[in-house]
């Protein structure tokens, strides 16, 4: 009778490590499927950003426009942002786009074109020593003289706004002087 006993109480134990195993079996494949979607996902994601760091790379170093008008200089434009500027003989043009700023450098000065509601963080980052009225081609703005809140460096800048975006120079009093004469909105 002994017998019979032991077999008895040893099966619902080895049915429940039989059970116990299937389930912890299951619990590590689900585990296995949410770590290889979760592999994917992640291989995705840096693919996605690769692929658009080289199309923002695409549009670094591509100017939209540069055409020569005579030997001593030529016309940098712009279809987007409708404008035009007269580039000097010297003037290298450099552009970056990024979601929400387009800028272009004419040597060591630039050009920023953003939402015009972006006035205020522009404004908040400087400290302004004297501003004064300014035109660029018909369009009324600011000319600035300021320093940095960051670093105290002084800065130079004209901020105009024209179709919901505000154009911020900043450079050189030469190159804000160029500003005046030589930059040209097409409407």
């Amino acid at each position: 009778m002994p017998k019979k006993q032991a077999l008895k109480s040893g099966i619902p134990f080895i049915t429940f490590l039989i059970v116990v195993t299937v389930l912890v079996g299951i619990w590590f494949l689900n585990k296995n499927d949410e770590v290889t979607d979760n592999t994917e996902e992640t291989v995705n994601q840096s693919v996605n950003q690769a692929q658009a760091q080289n199309a923002n790379q695409e549009n670094i170093n591509t100017p939209k426009s540069v055409e020569n008008i005579n030997s001593n200089s030529s016309v940098f434009e712009n279809s987007d942002y409708n404008f035009s500027y007269n580039l000097s003989e010297n003037e290298a043009v450099k552009e970056e786009d990024s979601a929400s700023i387009y800028t272009i450098y004419f040597n060591s000065d630039k050009l920023s074109i953003l939402d015009e509601e972006m006035e205020s963080a522009v404004l908040g980052g400087i400290s302004v020593v004297s501003e004064k009225d300014v035109n660029i081609d018909g369009i009324k703005g600011t000319e600035i003289a300021a320093t940095s809140n960051k670093d105290g460096s002084q800065m130079n800048l004209i901020l105009v706004k024209k179709g919901g975006k505000l154009f911020h120079f900043q450079g050189t009093e030469t190159f804000l002087t160029k500003i005046k004469t030589e930059f040209f909105f097409e409407d």
